[in-house]
């Protein structure tokens, strides 16, 4: 085989080789990319998920608080109705306040988060 023959057949193989690895390159451009994706719809899932829990855990106190209070205050009553001191509206009133307060904080945390969080993406 001459020399030429044996440096051109080289030349294409040195050719297709860094094709290859051009390609190969590329692909895996592309999985880091499709990989990058996937953790964003992830933490986007759990964000939306903490997100529901933020806002479902007062009213669930709140549910939970006022059906307590209702049961409490049946049992006092004997009968269920209302026994003309007045208290009824107070108690409920004593009670959801600080569970308003707890709720309007939650919101108002939350909106300052999101707030400096699209501040950070602009």
């Amino acid at each position: 085989m001459p020399p030429e023959q044996g440096l051109s057949d080289l030349r294409r193989r040195k050719k297709e080789l860094l094709l290859e690895s051009d390609i190969n390159r590329q692909i895996l451009q592309l999985e880091c990319c499709q990989l990058r994706l996937k953790a964003t719809e992830w933490r986007q899932g759990l964000l939306k998920a903490r997100t529901l829990y933020t806002w479902l855990t007062p009213a669930a106190a709140i549910a939970f608080g006022v059906f307590s209070m209702r049961k409490r205050m049946r049992a006092h009553d004997g009968n269920g109705h209302h026994n003309g001191r007045g208290s009824r509206k107070s108690a409920y009133i004593k009670l959801l306040a600080p569970l308003a307060f707890a709720a309007l904080r939650k919101a108002y945390t939350f909106w300052r988060y999101t707030r400096r969080r699209n501040a950070s993406v602009a």
